[in-house]
């Protein structure tokens, strides 16, 4: 059923010490709605009961007494945080499973609304204790020798590494020769034990290692099978060697040589160069010795150079390290998204800032941070190359990058004094050119120096980047001079929306215009349970009547998109009607955005 113009709801009225005594009192209507007259639903959690203890899986129930009001729903909370989906029918429960909680206190509530979801009633908090057993350990560790390598000749005293992993811990590492205990076994990582060859024949030897959990559980390493072949060295004396190019403490960028000077009482059988441990390039076997290094492969900030170099007899020596700087300015084809391009999940654990209140001047005058673990900002991008840009800070901590889902650094955000403006905190460059994901997430960590575990994006560079993102579409704000109105629309401010900001309009034959030179045009709007019926036009012909409503909201959706246009110059014209479903509370009419092609 549809209604027209101008409309009227009705509200319970209650005493103003009814409403003086909810601590529900907040902004009702975020995007633009008149305040309603309070009512009152009085919500109470009946089970568990306060200070008692659950584990496993339990129901958690409320009751609800409405004066004045329907009850449109009951939402339970944990720690307050949604404990399942809203419960809109009595009685009021919601199955929680308690072994996702950690062994700790805990509170619920329970939040009751009226159906418009403009009134909300808070009940008392219950606090429980959590208490589950811990679940048995029955995956046993992962375990492989990392040195020497499978099929090498060795002699004299080596080093027989390995790598091991558990879900929830290794106990230890035990080595084995030709299934013989090698030393005692290794309780702490790197696992290592020194192998002293000359005790073995000569010939062929078998390699493996043993981890175990504290649970017992052990695994065994596939076996390396090794020559020892123990004939005097000739040569006893390892090489030096010592880095000469660039210097330390030097800034770089682009593609520099990194350069170093070895020496041997023989002679040098190769170098090979690092960067923050990860080898760079091959190793060079002729002097000079010197590798080149593409800088805009590492990120912007401090990196270390080592050089190791070894003699024919196997003798090796590393340099002492070098401390540069890699500051890489954006290619000249990067494009800036600014933090309001990425989903941050969950949405709750970041906040926004300013310029002002940050110290530092950021990009589009805000950003967002968060601090708890988990919390994560993704970037979707199409292009070649992506920058994080951040702000390090005295209170800031560590944050895992992932890049295509993949673990590929993690940063610490600390500085001791605060720059002046943020700055690229993550860079990679030579992506294959297609969509990418850049996902930034605190760790809720911090080094000892920090005072605190905060990580801010700002913006995201991209190179080679389409136009809107990656969408091969350019993104116009609605506040763009380009665009233009008639009637009355009001402006509204949220994180979840394009640019931060939309406009709205209830009233009949309110306008929102854009003309553009191109060949498609969409409408990025907002659903939800209040929106209303729009009329797009293109070119001054009804081309749609879309019912923007929606049970629940949704920010920058793609309301409506022209489809492909002849080149050249086109008029896209949303138009509110005044008008709403029979679902819907009111006619409000959003506009986010257009994305042009």
């Amino acid at each position: 059923m549809m209604r027209t113009g101008n409309h009227s709801r009705i509200f319970a009225v209650v005493t103003l010490a009814a409403v003086l005594s909810c601590s529900w009192i907040s902004p009702i209507r975020a995007l633009g709605l008149p305040l309603p007259q309070p009512g009152s639903l009085v919500v109470s959690i009946t089970s568990p009961s306060p200070g008692s203890a659950v584990s496993g899986r339990i129901a958690v129930s409320a009751s609800v007494t409405a004066v004045g009001l329907l009850v449109g729903g009951v939402q339970f909370k944990l720690d307050g945080g949604n404990l399942g989906a809203e419960d809109t029918t009595a009685p009021y429960s919601v199955s929680w499973n308690t072994t996702a909680a950690v062994n700790s206190s805990h509170t619920l509530t329970a939040v009751a609304r009226d159906p418009l979801g403009l009134l909300f009633f808070n009940s008392d908090p219950v606090t429980v204790t959590v208490s589950n057993a811990p679940p048995a350990d029955t995956t046993p560790p992962s375990v492989s020798i990392t040195s020497p390598a499978n099929g090498a000749t060795v002699s004299g005293t080596i080093q027989v590494s390995a790598t091991a992993s558990d879900n929830v811990g290794v106990a230890g590492v035990q080595f084995f020769v030709d299934g013989s205990a090698l030393g005692s076994e290794d309780t702490t990582s790197p696992y290592a034990v020194p192998w002293n060859t000359t005790t073995a024949s000569n010939g062929s030897h078998r390699l493996t290692a043993t981890a175990r959990d504290a649970a017992g559980n052990r695994a065994t390493s596939s076996q390396v099978s090794v020559t020892v072949s123990n004939a005097p060295p000739a040569d006893t004396t390892p090489p030096t060697v010592s880095i000469t190019s660039p210097a330390n403490g030097a800034t770089v960028s682009g593609t520099i040589q990194v350069s170093a000077t070895a020496s041997d009482n023989v002679g040098v059988a190769g170098v090979q160069f690092f960067v923050d441990g990860s080898a760079l390039g091959s190793e060079d076997t002729t002097s000079p010795y010197a590798v080149s290094w593409n800088t805009t492969t590492a990120s912007n900030g401090s990196h270390t150079l080592t050089a190791t170099a070894r003699d024919a007899a196997g003798n090796r020596t590393t340099s002492a390290q070098v401390t540069v700087n890699v500051s890489n300015a954006p290619p000249s084809n990067t494009t800036r998204f600014e933090e309001s391009a990425a989903t941050l999940t969950p949405a709750g654990a970041w906040s926004e800032i300013g310029s002002a209140s940050a110290g530092a001047a950021l990009s589009g005058d805000r950003a967002v941070f968060a601090s708890a673990s988990g919390a994560r900002a993704t970037f979707t991008f199409t292009g070649t190359g992506v920058s994080w840009i951040g702000l390090r800070c005295e209170i800031c901590g560590f944050a895992n990058v992932f890049l295509d889902g993949a673990l590929v650094g993690t940063i610490d955000t600390y500085a001791a004094s605060r720059p002046s403006t943020s700055e690229a905190l993550f860079t990679r460059s030579g992506l294959t050119s297609g969509s990418h994901t850049l996902a930034i997430e605190a760790t809720g960590t911090q080094n000892a120096a920090s005072g605190g575990a905060n990580v801010l994006v700002d913006a995201f560079d991209v190179e080679g980047a389409a136009p809107g993102g990656g969408t091969g579409a350019k993104r116009i704000e609605e506040n763009d001079p380009a665009v233009s109105y008639t009637g009355t629309w009001l402006t509204q401010r949220r994180e979840d929306l394009s640019g931060g900001s939309i406009v709205e309009a209830s009233e009949a034959n309110a306008t929102a215009s854009l003309t553009f030179s191109g060949t498609e045009a969409s409408w990025i709007g907002f659903k939800g349970p209040w929106a209303g019926i729009a009329e797009v036009y293109v070119d001054g012909a009804l081309k749609a009547t879309v019912d923007t409503y929606s049970p629940t909201e949704q920010a920058q959706v793609m309301m409506y998109s022209t489809g492909s246009l002849p080149a050249g110059s086109h008029t896209i014209m949303v138009k509110g009607t005044g008008t709403w479903s029979s679902s819907s509370a009111s006619a409000w009419v959003v506009v986010d955005a257009f994305d042009v092609k």
